[in-house]
């Protein structure tokens, strides 16, 4: 396509400099007062914002109700005061703490009889950067899976202070089809109790709670209570911003998923028919899902907190609990399932609630591409493996399903620059008239059977698919922990050599061989396609700008990028003929016709 490429390159630098001019290095750098002037004014503002959401009255939110049923109204939690918890609510608050760990094939959970809560869930499948087992939960004041609700006295109450009488042992180990059921009971006095029944599994990730309030419909106002997971999850991999990046809170209203809430603090009440409520990080999820009664709501706060002084990035924190409502029987019960676990496509989708839309697979149009390659992927590694291989295999099986569009977009771009000259003597002869030139210019596009849109619209083409592609390989969990060879000992991460004293713009303090071999291979393919010396900028810009920006991303999709520029390198060089050995073939089967 005849486009003037240092316009195109103009406007590249222009918005490099514009973006680079807004970071944080560079306003620190060259204008470190206004830096902290905007800081302090952005801080005093939130602030504000946070003393203007303190002062609001608390918001009352209904659900769908038959009409001979009284409305459900659904208060948000305040905080704990003990001090004004009635004394009836404070039976066995002298027994012992009781902590039992279970463990099974896939995690080791600890939970606590202070509350009846879940402390700790280690998956033993996934390492941390220490190489030790990931542990999901972060450290929580009140606890995972506490049961929480107004009184009629007007105070919150949050079970996880309570203690829970169990009968069971400190150590329970699960093999194989084996699963087991602790209950967990306090006593709140006159007849009212608190039940919590958790059946662990050896083969799943999730826990079967059913909780059951016996007595409490003249205990519990606004017909209403919360099953809460208010410590977050841990980040589990070696760059945090990376973790980060991914990390959100989510839920499922009506089939509807939302995944958009902000970490300012800001308290988000969502009522309505909510299939699941949850928090994941890149790879990893806790999500509690009501079974035999929808929730009535869910509260998800987002915050950002500082895990060391002056860090550059924060941890994401997010609390979230699920509203159910309570319909005034004498026993009231309500069953989840709670699943903390990987953020796997297949196993997420067998709970048949939509939570694999929890993952990210792209826009809409990416999205079946994405899957595919997805489907793919793991289909190959039940033959091969080794990931690495199969990252190879792929590359091939990639190249050879875009081979047809990408053949007949070189062969076009090697039409175009034979035809160079021609068009270059045409602008020559028809400067001044430019109506003339656009008329010749066409007219020899036809003469030569050219189509100066063919190197670009086969390109356009594979753009879903190549998206498809940076989307799977960056984020879902296959390739996590699983090394290569060498150097490479985890896909999922950058295949760092060496680490700089100093961090350099765009491409940090690590140096990683992978996105140096790939930004070399694009610049052998810049080369082989830009062959204008006026447009000799543009052969060194986009390898060198990619370089930067691939450094830290994970190895595996820089592994990938680089044999594919290999194989596309072949291809050209090698397979896709020249505009002269194209003619003379032409020639050749015109005259045996």
């Amino acid at each position: 396509m005849d486009i003037d490429k240092k316009t195109i390159l103009a406007f590249l630098l222009i918005g490099f400099i514009l973006i680079f001019i807004n970071t944080p290095f560079y306003q620190k750098t060259f204008n470190p007062k206004g830096y902290e002037a905007r800081q302090r004014l952005l801080e005093q503002k939130r602030q504000q914002q946070l003393e203007q959401m303190s002062e609001q009255p608390e918001q009352q939110y209904e659900r769908p109700v038959a009409e001979d049923e009284p409305p459900v109204v659904v208060q948000e939690p305040a905080p704990v005061n003990k001090a004004k918890i009635s004394t009836s609510v404070e039976q066995n608050q002298n027994l012992p703490e009781k902590l039992i760990t279970i463990e099974t094939d896939l995690y080791k959970a600890q939970v606590s009889s202070k509350g009846a809560v879940l402390k700790k869930w280690e998956l033993k499948k996934f390492k941390d950067p220490d190489k030790n087992n990931v542990q999901m939960l972060a450290d929580d004041p009140y606890g995972n899976l506490g049961v929480e609700f107004v009184t009629v006295e007007g105070d919150t109450l949050n079970t996880s202070l309570n203690f829970f009488t169990v009968d069971a042992d400190t150590f329970i180990q699960l093999k194989d089809d084996e699963k087991t059921s602790l209950t967990f009971i306090t006593d709140l006095g006159d007849g009212k109790q608190i039940i919590k029944e958790m059946e662990f599994l050896n083969y799943a990730y999730h826990i079967n709670l059913k909780v059951t309030l016996l007595n409490m419909e003249n205990f519990i106002l606004g017909k209403a209570f919360s099953l809460n997971a208010p410590s977050g999850l841990n980040s589990t991999e070696k760059i945090l911003k990376d973790d980060m990046y991914y990390s959100k809170a989510g839920l499922a209203a009506g089939g509807q998923v939302n995944k958009k809430f902000k970490t300012n603090g800001e308290i988000n009440n969502i009522p309505g028919v909510i299939d699941w409520v949850g928090v994941r990080t890149k790879y990893f999820t806790l999500a509690m899902i009501p079974e035999n009664k929808k929730g009535d709501a869910a509260i998800i706060k987002g915050e950002e907190i500082e895990l060391e002084p002056n860090a550059k990035v924060k941890w994401k924190k997010y609390s979230i609990q699920l509203v159910m409502p309570y319909l005034s029987g004498r026993r009231e019960q309500n069953q989840f399932k709670i699943y903390i676990g990987p953020l796997d496509n297949d196993i997420l989708k067998s709970y048949g609630v939509n939570l694999e839309k929890f993952m990210d697979f792209g826009a809409k149009i990416i999205q079946p591409f994405s899957h595919a390659i997805l489907w793919s992927f793991k289909k190959l590694h039940t033959v091969i493996p080794n990931y690495g291989v199969v990252l190879i295999l792929f590359s091939i099986i990639i190249k050879i399903i875009v081979y047809p569009l990408t053949h007949k977009s070189y062969e076009s771009m090697k039409k175009m620059q034979a035809l160079q000259p021609k068009l270059n003597e045409l602008k020559e002869k028809y400067k001044n008239d430019p109506q003339r030139l656009n008329q010749e210019t066409m007219k020899m596009y036809k003469q030569e059977k050219v189509n100066p849109l063919g190197g670009c619209l086969p390109m356009l083409l594979q753009m879903p698919l190549l998206w498809g592609l940076f989307i799977v390989f960056r984020s879902t969990i296959e390739l996590r922990g699983e090394g290569f060879v060498w150097w490479i000992k985890d896909l999922a991460n950058p295949d760092t050599v060496a680490t700089l004293p100093f961090s350099i713009p765009m491409y940090g303090d690590s140096v990683n061989i992978l996105p140096l071999f790939m930004g070399a291979t694009m610049l052998i393919q810049q080369k082989l396609t830009v062959t204008d010396p006026k447009q000799k900028a543009m052969v060194y810009f986009m390898p060198i700008f990619l370089t930067l920006l691939f450094n830290s991303f994970p190895s595996g999709l820089n592994l990938y990028y680089a044999l594919f520029n290999l194989l596309s390198i072949i291809q050209q060089k090698y397979l896709v003929p020249s505009p002269a050995a194209a003619n003379q073939e032409s020639l050749v089967k015109r005259k045996k016709r």
